[in-house]
């Protein structure tokens, strides 16, 4: 355990150190490429990892087309919160004039480089010996902490937000995770829709429903990666989904 809280501690140190405040491409893909380094390294000299089988011990594999196929859907109902939330409240919500840019930068850092992180590094060391769901719980801790800085940074109301979400969203991410393969592909899909707010523009006035809506919605809609999973593993034509 002191190896892997070791390792712990040095991937997340580099990612929130080299963690874009605006993730553009080249600056989200640095932070990936430095994080990825560093998981290897860890996974090699703390865990004797060999090489040859890194792309599989971090996550970095090809998913199953059926969890990539949830994961878009799951995405879908992520990004359909904006327009729902400027129906029902009268706020607009805009897309930032560069938002097809950073899309490409969100999903380079929250979503591989944070699940790299997160489900391929911790998550998997952690299911090694235990059973899905004590996995799970022992991960939670440890996102949601990986998470203080925004409750240092922004106040408590954001921040314990943010590190519940973290929290919760481990149970969803990490199923999505084994049901891909143990790939990161799949969460890392969903991962990104959930920080998607950084693609938008929101009035001063709606700051703080706006956040509290979309932390409900960060907590809601990813739960919706059992039940499709479920409906995706049914037999087709005789043969299993997965």
């Amino acid at each position: 355990m002191t190896r892997f809280l070791t390792g712990f501690a040095l991937i997340w140190l580099v990612l929130y150190v080299t963690g874009p405040r605006v993730p553009t491409p080249g600056t989200a893909t640095a932070a990936l490429t430095t994080t990825a380094t560093c998981a290897a390294t860890v996974a090699v000299l703390l865990h004797g990892t060999p090489w040859r089988d890194l792309p599989t011990s971090l996550g970095l594999t090809r998913p199953r087309p059926r969890a990539l196929a949830v994961a878009a859907v799951v995405a879908a109902g992520c990004l359909a919160f904006y327009p729902l939330f400027t129906l029902l409240t009268g706020y607009r919500i805009t897309l930032r004039a560069d938002a097809a840019w950073l899309l490409l930068g969100v999903f380079a850092y929250h979503g591989l480089a944070e699940e790299l992180a997160w489900r391929g590094y911790a998550y998997d060391r952690l299911r090694r010996g235990r059973s899905f769901s004590s996995a799970v719980m022992a991960s939670m801790p440890l996102l949601a902490l990986t998470h203080l800085p925004v409750l240092l940074t922004t106040g408590p109301a954001v921040g314990i937000a943010a590190m519940t979400v973290a929290a919760v969203t481990t149970w969803p991410l990490a199923h999505l995770y084994e049901r891909a393969g143990r790939s990161i592909w799949a969460p890392a899909l969903v991962h990104a829709a959930i920080d998607s707010f950084k693609l938008v523009t929101v009035p001063a006035k709606a700051t703080v429903p706006f956040s509290l809506a979309l932390s409900a919605m960060a907590l809601v809609v990813p739960l919706a990666v059992f039940p499709l999973t479920r409906v995706a593993a049914r037999p087709r034509r005789g043969r299993a989904a997965w």
